[in-house]
C-alpha cells in the first residue's frame, strides 16, 4: 500500500505540474486534498489501522502558528500603506549620491530575503511596480533592453526563495523543527545562497538568454497616497520586525506578531475588513493540503518505501547516496508548485528518513543537514519558476514576455545556488541563530561579492561605491537579522 500510495503522489503532482488536470477546474490545494482522502481510503480497504497520532505526526505547530500570524501583520501593513512607503523610500534611494542605480537596484533585488517573510507573494505584490520602475530607468540609461527582465527576474527569485529563511514560519522552520534543531539555525546558509542565486539569474537573463522586453511603462499613476499612518506602519514594522529577529523577547513570536498587529492596527485605522482583504489564504491553504497528504503519506507506509527505495539505490549505484541525495535535493524543480509548502510538507518526512538512513550507513554526522537544508530551499524557490501561478509568471506578465521566458534563467541559477547552500553546510556546519565570527565573515564577503557582480553586469566598474555599500547594508542586514 505504501509503494501504491507513493506511485499515486508522485502522479499527482506530475498530473498538476504539467497541467494534465487544468488549474482552473481543479486547484492544486484541492488534488492533494482529494489525494490525501483517496489514500486513507485505499487503507481502510485494505485493513490498514489509521490513527489520529500518526496523520498529525507531520505536522509541526510552531511554523503553522507563526506563519498565520506572519501573514496577519504583512496583511495589515499592506491595507495601512506601509509597503507603498517602503517602495517610496528605495526609489529615493536610487536617486541618492550615496547608493545610485545599482545600490537601489542591489537593495531593491535582495530586500525579500533581508527581511524575510513567510511568503515571497508579499513582497512581490509591493515592491514589482518598483522593480520594473527601477528596471526601466536601468535599461533607459544603459541603452541595454535586456537590463529591465533582469533586474525583474533577480527580484522575483529572491522574493520566492525568502520563504525558506523566514523566522515567520518559513519553509526552513518546518524543516528545523521536524529534524530536531534550534529555529533559525539553516537560514544564514539559505540568505547567501539566494544572494548568489539572485545576481546569477539576472546575469544569466541578460547575458546568456538574452531576454529584451521594450522599456515598460510607468506602473505607478499619479502621485502615491502616503498619510501618516502608512509612515507609521512602515516605520513600526521595520522596527517591530528588528526587534523581534535581534533580541529573544520574554514572550512568544506569534505573540510578538500579534502585538505589533494591534498596534499598526489601531495607529493606522485598519480595520478587520481592510486587514482580512490584505491577508494572501494561498500559501496558508497549500501548507494545510501538504500536510494532509502527507499525514496520509505517513499511515499508508508511503514515506517507509519511499526512504527503502532510495537507500537500494544508492547502494547498487557509484556514489550512490550523493546521486540520490541530488535527485531529493531537485524533485522541487522538477515539479515547480505555485507554492513550495505543498512539496515541502509533502515529502519532508520522507527526505529527513533518507538523512537518517544515510548517517547510519556512512557515518557522515551532517547528513540530515546537508541533504535538508539545499532541499528546503529548493522547495521555497520553485515558487518562481511555477507555471502553476508562479511569482514568475506575474513578472512575465508586466512586462509582457512570452509565458516561460523567465524560467530558464531561475532554474539555472538555482541549480548552481542550492548546491552551494549545501557545500556552506558541510563546511561551516549548522550556524547559530545569531550573529557569529563565521556567519558574519560569510554574509559580509558573499553580499560584497555579489554586489561587485551586480556592478559589472550593470556595465559599472566593480568598485562602484553605490553598489558596494549596499552590499555592506544587504550583509549586514542578513548577519544581525
Amino acid at each position: 500500500m505504501g509503494a501504491v500510495t507513493l506511485i499515486l503522489f508522485f502522479f499527482l503532482l506530475a498530473a498538476s505540474s504539467r497541467r494534465w488536470i487544468p488549474q482552473q477546474l481543479l486547484p492544486l490545494q484541492s488534488v492533494m486534498v482529494l489525494g490525501a482522502v483517496l489514500f486513507l481510503l485505499l487503507c481502510l480497504i485494505a485493513g490498514m489501522p489509521i490513527t489520529r497520532g500518526a496523520l498529525f505526526s507531520v505536522t509541526t505547530l510552531h511554523p503553522v502558528t507563526a506563519t498565520i500570524a506572519g501573514f496577519i501583520l504583512a496583511g495589515v501593513v499592506e491595507a495601512a500603506g506601509g509597503f507603498i512607503v517602503a517602495a517610496h523610500l528605495l526609489r529615493k534611494a536610487e536617486q541618492s549620491r550615496w547608493l545610485g542605480l545599482p545600490g537601489a537596484i542591489f537593495l531593491l533585488v535582495n530586500l525579500p530575503t533581508v527581511l524575510a517573510m513567510p511568503c515571497g507573494r508579499v513582497w512581490a505584490a509591493a515592491l514589482m511596480p518598483l522593480a520594473i520602475v527601477i528596471g526601466r530607468n536601468a535599461g533607459k540609461a544603459l541603452g541595454n533592453k535586456a537590463i529591465a527582465p533582469a533586474i525583474v527576474v533577480g527580484f522575483i527569485l529572491n522574493a520566492a526563495a525568502s520563504c525558506g529563511p523566514s523566522p515567520l514560519g518559513g519553509i526552513g522552520m518546518m524543516g528545523e523543527g521536524m529534524a530536531g534543531f534550534l529555529p533559525h539555525v539553516f537560514a544564514k546558509h539559505m540568505q547567501w545562497a539566494i544572494m548568489l542565486s539572485t545576481v546569477l539569474t539576472m546575469y544569466i537573463s541578460a547575458k546568456i538568454c538574452r531576454i529584451e522586453c521594450d522599456f515598460p511603462e510607468e506602473p505607478f499613476s499619479g502621485k502615491q497616497d502616503m498619510p501618516e499612518s502608512a509612515w507609521f506602519a512602515c516605520v513600526a514594522f521595520f522596527a517591530g520586525m528588528t526587534a523581534i529577529f535581534l533580541f529573544e523577547l520574554p514572550i512568544p513570536l506569534q505573540a510578538s506578531l500579534l502585538l505589533l498587529t494591534l498596534v499598526i492596527m489601531l495607529v493606522g485605522k485598519v480595520g478587520i475588513r481592510k486587514m482580512v482583504a490584505g491577508i494572501a489564504f494561498h500559501p496558508i491553504t497549500a501548507m494545510v493540503a501538504g500536510f494532509m497528504v502527507a499525514g496520509a503519506l505517513v499511515v499508508s507506509g508511503g514515506f517507509a518505501v519511499f526512504s527503502d527505495a532510495l537507500i537500494q539505490v544508492a547502494r547498487l549505484l557509484p556514489f550512490g547516496y550523493v546521486l540520490v541525495g541530488l535527485l531529493l535535493v531537485y524533485i522541487p524543480l522538477l515539479f515547480p508548485m505555485p507554492c513550495g509548502r505543498i512539496l515541502s510538507t509533502s515529502l519532508l518526512p520522507g527526505v529527513l528518513l533518507f538523512g537518517q538512513q544515510v548517517h547510519l550507513a556512512t557515518g557522515y554526522a551532517m547528513a540530515v543537514p546537508v541533504l535538508l537544508v539545499p532541499f528546503l530551499l529548493s522547495c521555497a524557490a520553485s515558487c518562481g519558476p511555477s507555471p502553476l501561478g508562479g511569482i514568475g509568471g506575474i513578472g512575465e506578465g508586466h512586462l509582457r514576455l512570452k509565458a516561460g521566458s523567465m524560467v530558464m534563467p531561475q532554474q539555472l541559477s538555482l541549480i548552481l545556488g542550492i548546491a552551494a547552500s549545501g557545500i556552506s553546510v558541510a563546511l561551516f556546519g549548522v550556524l547559530s541563530a545569531g550573529p557569529g565570527p563565521t556567519q558574519s565573515a560569510l554574509m559580509l564577503g558573499s553580499s560584497l561579492a555579489c554586489a561587485m557582480l551586480c556592478n559589472h553586469l550593470l556595465g559599472y566598474s566593480i568598485w562602484h561605491k553605490g553598489g558596494l555599500l549596499a552590499g555592506l547594508l544587504t550583509g549586514i542586514g542578513i548577519t544581525v537579522l
